[in-house]
């Protein structure tokens, strides 16, 4: 039987036991039904209902303590992984230097590189409020007020120049 289904039988059996207020007389009266044998059922049905409620209470435990077990087992991973991704840092960092720029074909892998750009803002003030004169206000996080460098890099990109900002040539390296 399911829990709702308890329930429902529960209440039942408990309206039979309830007197009728215009003639006093409960309904197991009129069936003949014996009231112990009622309270017997009820006092079966609250156990029944009792043992479904510790189930679920058991599970939820169970839950909460497989889910503190994958965030204690994640927090490992994420300590193990971010290790390993410094590590792969450092040595892409001593292949950089030792192959001084150059593409190198490493017998496994080569070793490339390609131009990239990003936004270095040299002097914040000056860019938020140039950036605020000119109504360019989406390239500027109101919150706390910076420069939004991806919008930035669209309006040095397009010609224009935006004091306290410029855009720097770098490489970035990569092993395939």
């Amino acid at each position: 039987m399911k829990l709702y289904q308890v329930n429902k039988q529960l209440e039942k059996l408990i309206l039979q036991l309830e007197p009728d207020p215009e003639s006093e007389e409960t309904p197991s009266d009129e069936k003949g039904i014996n009231e112990d044998e009622i309270i017997a059922q009820i006092h079966a049905l609250r156990m029944q209902r009792e043992d479904m409620l510790q189930h679920l209470a058991r599970l939820v435990l169970n839950g909460r303590a497989e889910a503190a077990a994958l965030k204690t087992e994640e927090a490992r991973l994420k300590k193990r992984r971010d290790a390993l991704e410094a590590k792969e840092a450092r040595l892409i960092r001593i292949l950089d230097r030792e192959c001084g720029g150059e593409t190198t074909d490493l017998g496994i892998a080569t070793l490339r590189y390609r131009k990239t750009s990003r936004v270095e803002v040299t002097d914040e003030a000056k860019a938020v409020n140039w950036l605020k004169r000119h109504k360019l206000t989406d390239a500027i996080r109101i919150v706390a007020p910076t420069v939004y460098k991806t919008a930035v890099r669209k309006i040095l990109n397009d010609g224009r120049k935006v004091p306290g900002c410029n855009m720097v040539e770098d490489r970035s390296c990569s092993l395939n």
